[in-house]
């Protein structure tokens, strides 16, 4: 059994491995799924009450309108209300599904969501559930709507990200709130996926009573290789056209090396995180048996004057030495609370200086960063009114969304690019504050930035007429850092925005006023420049 609150590595490989061994079980990709969908439903539970954790689990997958049946195309048909369906028309189909009430455990059963046909990515973006998910996988919509051959090879080597909604109540993303999410006490859905070699996608979504954290979120990019791992032994024909053709073994086999490449591939970053984990736990321990070793002589004092009193009244029993014994202890606790109490006052005073340092910096030295980047955003769409009146689970979600970043352009990426080389001094004289003060603010990737910055300086001295962005798109290292800097960026924007708006909403709106009237004001001298010329 596992719990979504505490789902830790050997979870991860227990879980991914019973679900490839539905591979030998099934006798069909049907079978297979609703194996899967019911192994969801019985083994995750909430350790705490002893109740299932999963209220729904879903499986779907993509096919084409030609390779549907008569009765799904009739409700495909029905769904587009008299429209034209072309035969390569991609549909989302629900392949196997198990919940809580009788009827989620019958696909036939299901009222509206047996078929969903994907016509274009208009007709797409009114199911906003599905077309929030394909986002968040980080998979190109029109590589759903119409998969390209030539790049099924490159689909097969991608890790896909996860579908996330840590607060189901008032999400956007999950619209059916009075019918769904509040009734059966909905908190997280949970969602992964990938590309087959038949170009179709294959989706499993999960609503928990459990609230899901991130880190458990994040480990389903493992388990989604598993499930594609089980699922391409079922494949076999290729429908990127209507004429279908056979697979062959070395595509399958091919496809398999991929997915096992990527499983190890994740296996290795999750195990560096985990022992990077260990290490920052074995770090604070090490920190704690300092402090206490330097102060044991009081503490072995006060034992043993205690111990001291208490053999006097042994020996004596006399009740007066049996209270001074107490005494010692008494010190020793109020000692050790006083402490205590002292480190959290003294922590909590840094993360408060942290917080005005990053107002000051955030307000001036570096708003020009985050306007570059979020006007050079094509999803998610996030404009400064947007984030100033937000409540506080669409800042979340705004968050959450900013982890599959998309640009309007490369030029885009450069003029964001460019103007982290401009504020170099900036990330310098953060890090060095932070050291000097003590303050935990992720001196690391201020490094990385700092490095990154450098890489940029040396490339424009050698090349002054070049865009950097062209040099970094030939080599996937080098554009995997700029993405790496550029997203970071978002997010920790993101990160003390809701800092800001749980702890200061005061600062928060003044913050979020000043940056909308910047971008206003950068709005109008773009225009009167355009009307000069």
């Amino acid at each position: 059994m596992y719990d979504f609150t505490k789902f830790t590595l050997q979870d991860m490989t227990h879980c991914g491995d019973a679900l490839q061994q539905f591979e030998l079980k099934a006798k069909n990709v049907e079978e297979l799924a609703n194996f899967m969908v019911h192994y969801f439903c019985d083994h995750f539970i909430d350790k705490q009450t002893g109740e299932k954790s999963c209220v729904l689990v879903r499986f779907f997958i993509t096919y084409p309108y030609a390779s549907l049946d008569l009765e799904l195309r009739q409700f495909a048909d029905k769904i587009l209300h008299g429209q034209p369906s072309p035969q390569e028309m991609k549909c989302l189909i629900l392949l196997a599904t198990a919940g809580m009430q009788p009827e989620w455990n019958s696909t036939k059963l299901s009222k509206g969501h047996r078929v969903l046909p994907m016509l274009n990515e208009q007709m797409l973006k009114q199911n906003v559930m599905v077309y929030q998910f394909i986002h968040q996988l980080g998979i190109n919509i029109s590589g759903v709507l119409n998969p390209d051959p030539n790049l099924s090879l490159e689909l097969e080597g991608k890790i896909f990200n996860v579908y996330h909604v840590p607060e189901a109540h008032g999400s956007p993303y999950i619209p059916a709130q009075d019918e769904f999410v509040v009734p059966f006490g909905v908190k997280s859905a949970l969602g992964f996926g990938g590309m087959l070699p038949t170009g179709n996608l294959f989706a499993v979504i999960m609503f928990s009573k459990t609230k899901i954290p991130r880190n458990t979120a994040d480990m389903f990019r493992n388990i989604a290789l598993n499930v594609r791992m089980a699922i391409l032994p079922f494949v076999s024909e290729k429908i990127f056209v209507i004429d279908k053709n056979d697979i062959t073994e070395a595509e399958r086999l091919r496809s398999l090396i991929a997915t096992q490449t990527n499983l190890l591939e994740m296996y290795k970053q999750t195990a560096i995180e985990q022992s990077r984990h260990l290490e920052s736990s074995s770090l604070s321990i090490a920190r704690f048996l300092g402090n206490f070793t330097k102060k044991a002589w009081l503490y072995v004092s006060l034992v043993c004057g205690s111990a001291l009193f208490l053999f006097i009244n042994y020996r004596t029993h006399i009740e007066f030495t049996l209270h001074v014994a107490a005494i010692p202890l008494e010190i020793l606790l109020g000692v050790l609370l006083i402490e205590k109490l002292l480190e959290k006052r003294e922590k909590a005073e840094k993360l408060r200086k942290l917080m005005y340092i990053k107002s000051y910096l955030f307000r001036s030295k570096m708003r020009n960063i985050f306007l570059a980047n979020f006007k050079a955003l094509k999803f998610p769409i996030i404009t400064m009114s947007k984030i100033k009146n937000a409540r506080l689970g669409e800042l979340k979600q705004m968050r959450n969304d900013a982890d599959h970043i998309e640009y309007v352009s490369l030029e885009a990426m450069e003029t964001v690019i460019m103007e982290y080389v401009s504020a170099y001094s900036v990330f310098y004289e953060f890090m060095e504050r932070s050291i000097i003060r003590d303050i935990d603010s992720d001196i690391e990737n201020m490094i990385y930035i700092l490095h990154f910055v450098e890489d940029v300086k040396l490339f424009k001295q050698t090349n002054p007429d070049k865009l950097f962005i062209y040099e970094a798109q030939k080599q996937r290292l080098l554009m995997k850092k700029v993405k790496k800097v550029l997203r970071d960026g978002i997010i920790k924007f993101l990160d003390y925005i809701i800092e800001l708006k749980e702890k200061k909403p005061d600062i928060f709106y003044d913050l979020l006023t000043d940056y909308e009237l910047a971008s206003q004001n950068d709005h109008v001298i773009h225009e009167h420049k355009l009307s000069f010329h």
